[in-house]
């Protein structure tokens, strides 16, 4: 606010607007030598920043506000989401994310309120996984268009191309949350509070697995991962053609946050940001029960030859799994 009224980023020019966000993402990691907005380049110390892994990921998103960003949700956490949809891709990696740049397209009428509380979404989330954001660039646009590109490490990244048949299927969390609170908004339908409390929250921050999927990854045991952000089926779709596997499922183990949530949400909606993987066959009880302490999980079904295609099965009865959910084009 100035003189009690709004100000809006136009007038700051561009080189205001480039100091006003780059001075809250000063890089407080002695891995960057130049962080954001100090010079043309960002400049990391790789050996430093690294920690000995061997592999860089790289991974790009971008949202925007007329396609990504549901009714209601405030500027922070469409800056947070703008991370956590790249982070949730490292998740599914197994890797360690470490920088982060950001590349807005702003409307010049809009407030320096909000770009304020948009820029303290996007450190929130990327400090809560020791995340750096070490540059970006800033341009007019007609929306709110945030794209985002995370850097990572890894020793054995985890790819979704090897799947084998006998594995088991795996996904960590509750599914459908996201969907559900979508409902809420553009539908009106009403559920207890306490799932539309989880709903909302994983509707407008969602929660990327990176945890998790070191976890998982690190474990040894995982052949294969993906995020869940466009839903179930097509994630399974997926996973089964990089791998050239199908997919067994048993409805009564996907996990949902409670009764309430109907399945089709799970299975055919996108936004909840969980890791769907495969486990060796050779797993044991003792190395699954140990995983199940350390993530929150649940096994689903198991991987099948490609020619099975991907279906529920109940007892003798087999159900096709369509392939449907979230998809852009």
């Amino acid at each position: 606010m100035r003189n009690g009224h709004k100000q809006f980023i136009e007038e700051l020019g561009e080189t205001g607007l480039v100091e006003r966000i780059a001075k809250r993402f000063k890089a407080s990691s002695e891995a960057v030598r130049v962080g954001a907005g100090e010079d043309d380049c960002a400049v990391m110390d790789l050996e430093s920043a690294s920690a000995g892994y061997r592999y860089l990921v790289v991974t790009t998103d971008t949202v925007q506000r007329s396609t990504h960003f549901p009714r209601g949700i405030s500027p922070f956490q469409m800056g947070w989401s703008a991370v956590a949809v790249n982070l949730s891709d490292i998740a599914a990696m197994g890797a360690h994310p470490f920088a982060f740049v950001i590349a807005m397209g702003i409307p010049g009428h809009t407030d320096t309120d909000f770009l304020d509380a948009l820029i303290a979404g996007i450190k929130a989330c990327a400090s809560a996984y020791n995340v750096v954001v070490v540059g970006g660039d800033v341009t007019r646009s007609k929306e709110l268009v945030l794209t985002g590109t995370c850097l990572g490490f890894v020793n054995k990244p985890v790819k979704r191309s090897t799947a084998r048949v006998g594995d088991l299927l795996g996904v960590t969390g509750r599914l459908g949350n996201a969907a559900v609170g979508l409902k809420m908004i553009e539908e009106g339908i009403r559920f207890s509070e306490e799932i539309e409390a989880a709903a909302k929250r994983a509707l407008f921050q969602p929660i990327p697995r990176v945890n998790e999927g070191i976890i998982l990854a690190e474990s040894g045991m995982v052949t294969s991962m993906i995020d869940i952000s466009d839903g179930l089926a097509l994630s399974l779709a997926e996973l089964g053609r990089r791998s050239h596997v199908g997919f067994e499922l048993y409805k009564e183990e996907v996990p949902v946050s409670s009764a309430e949530v109907p399945l089709e949400l799970a299975i055919y909606y996108g936004g909840d940001y969980e890791l769907l993987f495969t486990l060796d066959a050779g797993i044991s009880e003792s190395e699954l029960k140990r995983l199940r302490k350390e993530v929150d999980m649940s096994i689903i079904g198991r991987v099948m030859p490609q020619e099975a295609g991907i279906y529920f099965r109940e007892g003798s009865r087999m159900e096709a799994i369509a392939i449907k959910g979230y998809q852009h084009f």
